[in-house]
């Protein structure tokens, strides 16, 4: 029997709270039974228990479970937790688990293995989901069997992120009590990355998902999907930041670690080839991004079953591309079979369901079916109003896309407040200078530009500018956009001397970033032109139209109505410009 004085002077002597705790809750478990002490350590592992969690940690015990889950509630330190049983109070469970991580670690990974087992089988609620994880980090190093990662990807597909964000929180106590292995660093990280993905933060998850790489790295990943799975996260959110080229490579890495490792016909293999197929579709690449999405798709429809969500990923993603070339008799069937497998497996009202119901209405649009368009996106405003709350950033792209189909309808007074409200959910959710803030932007002030309301417009094309120059760097996709529409703005209102200097920078990031290939480049090219002709300098204007041409006759043929009106510009502007050289020569003649 230990004495109040030796007591008192060993609480006196500990050098920390916690060595004091330990000191009283060890005399109070040496006075227990053992087969009741060997339950406390048990149920110290899980945030809750309740006789069934206790029976599956302490499986000899299974017939005395129901009384010591009744010995252990007459404790001090264990309190009820709602609907869930009961709970060590959370610093006397922090006493017992690192006097357990630090004495006997194989008995920890023992009873936190037990733990993930019984919550993977039971995984009923929300709560119950985010604890399985909790355990199975700890030991998904060792086993690596890939539960972990098929949670997590689970919550992201259908946006449960109040549990990543509960796993998050879970994965980093573990590593503040240093209980992580660099496995379970490497996943924290990864998921710290989706996080911040989520929430639109690219540079951030980017910079967690290469941690994330350079820890995975270190040890040997015995399964693949971690690393594959990474590498596609990592070089999404390079893509989200415009740097395409970059992000290849990473995507390359991935697929070729799928074929290599898990087989050319294997799911992941199929989700490695979107990804890619996805940055050749962002560079121009059509014909090679679609090969890889029919792969893709054939895979699927051969592993998976017909109905299975990646395969309606695949039909959106090949929509997607027939419908960016104007293939839209092909791109309408897929969207359209895309949407019955969300409506069928995530069902009619999820966030994928309103992603599907938002493309599907961009292609109406573009087709002139307005109405089917309109009803379309209202339903998808609904869903995400009332799955996300208003005030997400999926409720803003639906209010912009009905936004943009009344702009193009004429019935300007309704989409002015639409527009409004997605800029204000944008600056309230993600910020005044997040990237996608300027879409927000961009969208009002061309309204306002249709409405020859120029005031109002150029300070939020500015804005979107310096956003974007701030945020995404001086030579992205977005910065370029964002010259070009403020040099429009400026064209119109005949400021050529302040368009052309943005048009330049404009053309200089298409060039560096070789994304000229193709008509559009060349209609803003010959647009550049025409400004320099209009401020009379002939032989800069001579110059783009040149360049122009060129454009077109490799892409339209040098027979197509485009490039024989541009080539008739050109050809007028020349003889004009000999005209005059010829007037100048005679009249120097004449004052000799």
């Amino acid at each position: 029997m230990v004495s109040i004085e030796n007591l008192l002077e060993r609480v006196q002597q500990a050098e920390t709270e916690q060595d004091r705790q330990w000191i009283l809750l060890e005399l109070q478990i040496s006075q227990m039974s053992d087969e009741l002490a060997s339950m406390l350590w048990a149920a110290a592992i899980p945030h809750f228990f309740d006789a069934q969690i206790l029976a599956a940690l302490r499986p000899e015990l299974t017939d005395k479970a129901e009384q010591l889950d009744t010995d252990l509630q007459q404790l001090t330190f264990v309190e009820e937790f709602p609907e869930q049983g009961h709970n060590i109070h959370e610093l006397t469970r922090e006493v017992l688990l690192n006097q357990l991580w630090h004495n006997n670690q194989e008995e920890f990974r023992r009873l936190s293995q037990r733990a993930a087992d019984y919550f993977w089988s039971k995984k009923t609620s929300a709560i119950e989901d985010v604890e399985f994880c909790y355990h199975e980090i700890l030991n998904e190093g060792n086993t690596q069997t890939g539960r972990l990662l098929d949670r997590v990807y689970d919550w992201w597909t259908y946006n449960q992120v109040d549990r990543l964000q509960a796993a998050l929180q879970g994965f980093e106590e573990h590593d503040q009590a240093g209980r992580l292995d660099l496995f379970g660093q490497g996943f924290l990280f990864h998921l710290q990355g989706l996080i911040k993905k989520r929430l639109g933060n690219y540079a951030e998850a980017e910079s967690f998902f290469s941690r994330a790489q350079v820890t995975y790295e270190g040890i040997k990943v015995k399964n693949p999907r971690y690393i594959t799975t990474l590498l596609r996260d990592l070089s999404n959110s390079k893509r989200q930041q415009g740097n395409y080229e970059s992000a290849i490579p990473i995507s390359e890495k991935a697929l070729s670690i799928s074929e290599e490792q898990l087989g050319a016909n294997h799911p992941d293999t199929a989700t490695s080839l979107g990804n890619l197929a996805g940055l050749y579709q962002n560079l121009g690449r059509y014909q090679q991004a679609e090969s890889l999405y029919l792969r893709a798709l054939e895979i699927c429809e051969e592993q998976l079953e017909i109905d299975h969500r990646d395969i309606a990923a695949s039909f959106n993603n090949l929509a997607l591309l027939y419908h960016n070339l104007g293939r839209y008799q092909q791109a309408e069937p897929l969207y359209l079979r895309a949407l019955n497998i969300c409506e069928a497996q995530l069902g009619a009202n999820h966030p994928d369901t309103a992603s599907s119901l938002n493309n599907l209405g961009l292609l109406y649009q573009d087709l002139g079916r307005y109405q089917q368009a309109e009803q379309l996106y209202h339903r998808a405003l609904k869903i995400n109003e009332k799955q996300l709350g208003a005030n997400h950033p999926h409720t803003a792209t639906s209010l912009n896309n009905l936004a943009g189909l009344y702009k193009d309808l004429g019935r300007y007074q309704k989409a002015e407040p639409l527009y409004r409200r997605a800029l204000s959910i944008c600056e309230e959710q993600l910020g005044a200078n997040h990237p996608n803030t300027t879409t927000s932007l961009n969208n009002l002030a061309a309204l306002y530009q249709e409405l020859r309301r120029y005031q109002e417009a150029e300070p939020l094309y500015l804005r979107a500018l310096e956003i974007n120059e701030e945020q995404l760097g001086t030579n992205h996709p977005h910065t370029a956009a964002s010259l070009n529409n403020l040099a429009t703005l400026y064209q119109e209102q005949q400021r050529y001397q302040e368009a052309i200097p943005l048009l330049e920078r404009w053309k200089s990031i298409k060039q560096e970033r070789q994304e000229t290939h193709n008509s559009s480049f060349a209609d803003d090219v010959r647009r550049l032109g025409k400004l320099y002709e209009n401020c009379h300098q002939i032989p800069q204007a001579i110059n783009n139209y040149e360049l122009a041409l060129s454009i077109f006759k490799q892409i339209l043929s040098a027979k197509h109505p485009r490039t024989l009106v541009l080539q008739g510009e050109l050809g007028r502007l020349k003889r004009n410009t000999k005209s005059k050289s010829k007037k100048g020569k005679k009249n120097k003649k004449r004052r000799k």
